[in-house]
């Protein structure tokens, strides 16, 4: 047995059924730990083959997690999330990979909602008792795999292969609600958990505690200066950004820093970007905007620095706030084209629509001008 998929459950009938569907063609067994489902998940997954396993919930992802890993038979192990779907995996080419590799694990490629990019996780791994999971929430079995990485002298690798996640899209609270606890009890045993501070802080606002919200953020912030080289710092320097700019504050100077310390960090660029239009800044912002949709998005997610972003910040977003940009400038046909690409990207934009029919309509009163002028 080469392959086996390991995941725990609970209450997840209206998506795990897509989810087993994508891997049962391509892994050998599926251990799913199933850990008090009131719905129909156990019997969705033993109709896909799955070898159910019933265990209590303890208040522990890492502790349901290992259960399975303890149970699997496969030479490697591809860890899922039932809310995943495995796209476009072919079982041949999958397993030629494994059975050739000297890896002890392999990074994939992760795209956390509809509209985000795409990061590196490690998600694939070989069946090894000294790999297993840490951590009450935002389990971690990479400090596993880089331990066994060094002990065995072999390599982890990327691959190609692609899981798409849509437990992220659609109303969040009750993931919220359940979050709150596990965080909290996580941050008493790991305070300077930067990944952590930063979900406990969008918990918080979520559930609309928004003041407190934004002390984890600042909390986070003054953590992430102690650790210049940690690109996790990036998450809570963004959302504070936000947050304080929602709030009506002036951001010049968090943003400035911000973007020192992470000048390859995409949505700061954005979020610069939109500081210069609301100030008028206008070619300044044209220019951000510019290296905005010259960005490789093939190319983000081994650009080191783990983050995702929402793509519409390469495409229909800027393409937006460029047509804003060049209309404020007087570049009406320059604008009018912006505002087409953008409508490319969402058709169904009514206000991109009308925004290119105005700066088509005052190309067209600057042309007659002129040439009334010349005559």
């Amino acid at each position: 047995m080469l392959l086996s998929a390991a995941l725990i459950v609970r209450d997840e009938a209206h998506v795990l059924d897509d989810c087993l569907a994508s891997i049962e063609g391509v892994v050998d067994e599926i251990v799913l730990v199933d850990t008090g489902s009131q719905d129909n998940s156990p019997e969705i997954a033993a109709a896909h083959g799955a070898r159910v396993i019933r265990h209590s919930w303890r208040e522990d992802f890492a502790e349901a997690r290992n259960v399975g890993l303890d149970e699997a038979k496969g030479e490697w192990i591809l860890y899922i999330d039932a809310d995943e779907r495995l796209i476009g995996a072919e079982r041949e080419r999958v397993r030629d990979m494994l059975e050739r590799a000297r890896e002890i694990a392999f990074r994939l490629l992760l795209r956390p909602d509809s509209h985000s990019t795409p990061y590196r996780e490690h998600r694939l791994w070989r069946n090894d008792p000294r790999i297993r999971f840490v951590g009450r929430i935002h389990e971690k079995v990479t400090p596993a795999i880089a331990a066994l990485a060094r002990a065995e002298r072999r390599p982890v690798g990327d691959c190609g292969l692609l899981l798409e996640h849509v437990g992220y899209d659609g109303d969040q609270t009750h993931k919220h609600r359940r979050n709150l606890p596990l965080l909290r009890a996580q941050l008493e045993h790991e305070p300077d958990n930067l990944f952590n501070r930063h979900h406990l802080a969008r918990v918080l606002d979520g559930l609309g505690e928004s003041d407190e919200a934004l002390g984890v953020l600042s909390d986070a912030a003054v953590l992430a200066r102690s650790r210049p080289r940690d690109p996790l710092g990036a998450l809570a320097f963004t959302d504070l950004v936000r947050a304080r700019r929602a709030r009506g504050e002036d951001v010049s100077e968090l943003l400035a820093e911000a973007r020192t310390r992470y000048p390859e960090n995409k949505l700061l660029w954005w979020l610069q970007a939109a500081v210069l239009i609301s100030a008028r800044r206008y070619e300044a912002a044209l220019a951000l905007l510019e290296r905005l949709v010259s960005v490789d998005r093939a190319a983000l997610p081994d650009e080191g620095s783990g983050a995702a972003y929402d793509e519409r910040i390469f495409g229909e977003f800027a393409h937006e706030a460029r047509g804003v940009c060049l209309f404020a400038l007087g570049r009406f046909e320059d604008a009018a084209d912006a505002f087409e690409e953008a409508l490319r990207e969402d058709p169904h934009n009514a206000v991109y629509r009308a925004r290119r029919e105005l700066a088509r309509a005052r190309a067209r009163r600057e042309r007659a001008t002129a040439g009334a002028t010349i005559r």
